[in-house]
């Protein structure tokens, strides 16, 4: 690999800023909604019933299109729309994401963008008469019960945004993961299991056909485990919400000014290019600009729409990223460094890049 100069790279990125326009993940914008018939007024209603889905998923709450600051969004919902099409599902629209987060950002509400980590669901079932199992992906030998329960999870899990897998269930599978493991609540085929679907966190829930009311959860991430009872759906919601708590975006606290971010490893133009992009389209960052850089390392400034423990976690999550072992700059590169919009306030986080 050819190491590019720092001149060399400086020169090719002076002045460039990317920002600040909001990152989208285009599927949070478009939704799926029943439509009686073809007409002006049922297009409208499907219009504000869409626009619902996507508030749910995008403020992270349930209760979002009930709170009184986003009513003029759910009424004038038609004018976010980019486009639409009626076909025998109902009516699929796609909002103009950029427009529907800069709106929720006006009003102060905090924003889930795409930090959404993707979640591996195992759910035990017992549906009585000796006859237990974990829903998978697909059935081997149909059974209209699982796939009403993996209709109605998938579901779930589109309307909060959540990534959610079911395990395949193979034979892969089954070395791994027995329905007595899962009953049983045991953690490490759970974890086993999981690093096959490249994924960090399993929700476990236990459910019974017959006490749909009394489902024990269990999500797993981090080393640590939460658990909690409760209905059938409360297993997506209740991570979702988790989720939503720690990844969504507090725009109503955003840093003002410039933040420094240090990160090494950058050791060709693609490098740069890279973490510059991925920087980009992270939703708590507003603007990424290129300010300086030695050896392998840069220092980006960032303009931030939320907090820095909203653009740290947000980082960490990608994997791109990973924090670095011991800090990247000495003392003198807290001080204010002069930038081509302002000044940094200072060189607040520092990162390696991974491979």
């Amino acid at each position: 690999m050819v190491r590019l100069l720092p001149k060399t790279i400086c020169g090719l990125l002076l002045g460039l800023t990317l920002g600040p326009a909001w990152a989208v993940d285009s599927q949070l914008f478009t939704a799926t909604v029943p439509l009686l018939e073809d007409s002006s007024a049922a297009r409208a209603d499907g219009f504000q019933m869409a626009m619902d889905v996507v508030l749910t998923r995008v403020v992270g709450r349930l209760d979002a299109p009930a709170d009184p600051q986003v009513a003029d969004l759910r009424q004038g919902a038609e004018r976010y729309v980019q486009q639409y099409r009626v076909n025998r599902d109902g009516m699929w629209v796609a909002f103009d994401g950029q427009a529907v987060q800069t709106a929720l950002a006006e009003r102060g509400m905090r924003i889930w963008g795409g930090e959404r980590p993707p979640v591996l669901l195992v759910l035990a079932v017992d549906g009585g008469g000796g006859r237990r199992y974990i829903l998978s992906a697909e059935d081997e030998v149909r059974n209209p019960a699982a796939r009403d329960l993996r209709g109605r999870m998938n579901g779930l899990a589109g309307l909060r945004g959540l990534p959610v897998l079911l395990p395949l269930m193979d034979a892969q599978d089954r070395r791994r993961l027995s329905i007595t493991d899962a009953w049983g609540g045991f953690e490490q085929p759970l974890l086993d299991t999981a690093q096959r679907y490249g994924v960090n966190a399993v929700l476990l829930g236990r459910y019974r056909t017959d006490a749909p009311f009394r489902v024990r959860w269990a999500l797993f991430e981090g080393g640590q485990a939460t658990r909690w009872d409760g209905g059938v759906d409360d297993g997506i919601n209740r991570t979702s919400d988790r989720f939503a708590a720690r990844y969504s975006v507090a725009t109503g606290a955003a840093v003002e000014g410039e933040i420094g971010v240090a990160v090494s490893g950058i050791r060709s133009l693609e490098d740069y290019a890279r973490v510059s992009d991925y920087l980009a389209g992270l939703t708590a960052i507003a603007s990424v600009a290129p300010r300086r850089l030695d050896e392998d390392t840069a220092v980006f400034g960032l303009r931030l729409r939320g907090s820095l423990d909203n653009v740290d976690r947000a980082i960490r999550l990608g994997g791109v990223l990973r924090p670095a072992a011991v800090p990247l700059v000495t003392p003198a590169d807290t001080a204010p460094q002069p930038g081509s919009e302002g000044e940094i306030r200072r060189v607040a986080l520092s990162y390696q890049l991974g491979q």
